[in-house]
């Protein structure tokens, strides 16, 4: 039976002689200020890659300044000289096209491709009370718990004129800290629903959550409270819900979804977790149920481009010479990015030199044979 990593146990065997494998990737970007013509360029041992710039050419890292190769073409600088070249692979990761979409409205469209533009957050945590009015004292004692999103319970309990005592659910918490806490919420007998409203969302309002300066929910209302999660994206540890002497009164969770769930429920496969440039195909126009995230999306676009071939010989320029006082090192190679010409409604021959649509992202993979010259930097 193979090895979990195959037959040669994780093992790369070649006949090269000190063969390298050199991964490059960058965005195609030819309006970029820099004046390069790409951005986003990552891979060690690579010192430029310079393409067609529609902005004054710049100067790469190692102030080489950019040729402002013709559209299509592309020129990379190794950081090191080498032997040879022995093949070049590509991919192209296909651009995004259009405008930003929100994934909480109905702007998607079911089994397309999207990429993640921004992460987002979910809808704070938000739960509805509604009030019954109090009927010669009948509301006295009566109490409900409400949970916030910092770990704290808080037992609000009715003195109806001075009348009322609160339960005895377990030792109460320093209000500033986490736990639980008893809160008395005075009322007059006979108050009316909205009445009773408007008081208990000054008292809400009014709740710390443990954090310094930062309370626990925001509230507003009369008839039906609405209590909302100060904390971005955070939401409710639950439900508020009647004592054991009832209130009467009738509670929801109306924004309880995370923003996992949120992406989940557009079609991210669940176990990822949500990051931008990640791509997932959809499953539904939008999901807002309970909350929304306040995420975007982009559609997926085409690079334009079939093929890519080396121009020239590239074993020639792999290892430069000491000239004029510059040890002059590291090798170089160019390439062109090919697509069809078309033609009316059909394509045309033949291939012409074209750059990746703009925010293509090309990957390369080289295998090297390292220098062993005198003056070369690689041994």
């Amino acid at each position: 039976m193979g090895h979990a990593l195959g037959n040669n146990y994780g093992k790369f065997y070649g006949f090269q002689s000190k063969p390298v494998w050199l991964d490059l990737q960058f965005q195609v970007n030819a309006a970029d200020t820099g004046g390069l013509g790409v951005t986003a360029v990552k891979g060690q041992g690579v010192s430029n890659v310079f393409m067609h710039t529609s902005q004054t050419a710049g100067k790469g890292p190692n102030g080489y300044l950019n040729p402002n190769p013709a559209t299509g073409i592309v020129l990379v600088q190794l950081a090191y000289s080498y032997t040879r070249a022995y093949c070049t692979n590509y991919r192209i990761t296909a651009p995004v096209t259009g405008s930003n979409l929100a994934i909480n409205a109905s702007a998607l469209t079911a089994h397309q491709p999207y990429q993640i533009t921004a992460v987002g957050h979910a809808t704070a945590g938000a739960a509805t009370i509604a009030p019954v009015a109090d009927v010669s004292g009948s509301l006295a004692s009566t109490w409900f718990s409400l949970y916030d999103a910092y770990g704290n319970t808080f037992i609000i309990w009715f003195s109806v004129a001075g009348v009322g005592s609160p339960p005895s659910l377990g030792p109460a918490a320093v209000f500033g800290t986490q736990g639980l806490h008893y809160v008395q919420q005075s009322i007059s007998t006979g108050d009316t629903a909205a009445t009773i409203g408007t008081d208990l969302a000054t008292t809400i309002a009014a709740l710390p959550s443990g954090i310094s300066g930062v309370f626990s929910f925001t509230a507003t209302g009369t008839t039906t409270v609405t209590v909302t999660s100060t904390g971005t994206g955070l939401q409710l540890a639950g439900v508020p819900s009647d004592g054991v002497i009832p209130t009467g009164f009738t509670f929801a969770l109306t924004e309880y979804t995370t923003n996992l769930q949120d992406w989940q429920g557009v079609g991210l496969p669940k176990g990822l977790v949500p990051t931008v440039g990640q791509s997932f195909i959809a499953t539904a126009t939008g999901y807002s149920t309970g909350g929304g995230s306040t995420g975007t999306v982009k559609a997926i676009g085409v690079s334009g481009i079939t093929a890519l071939e080396v121009i020239g010989d590239e074993n020639l320029s792999m290892f430069p010479v000491a000239q004029g006082g510059s040890p002059n090192v590291g090798g170089w190679l160019m390439a062109q990015f090919l697509a069809p010409t078309v033609s009316g409604s059909a394509y045309d021959t033949p291939m012409i030199p074209t750059a990746p649509a703009d925010t293509s992202i090309v990957k390369m993979t080289l295998l090297l044979e390292q220098a062993a010259r005198v003056g070369g930097n690689n041994e």
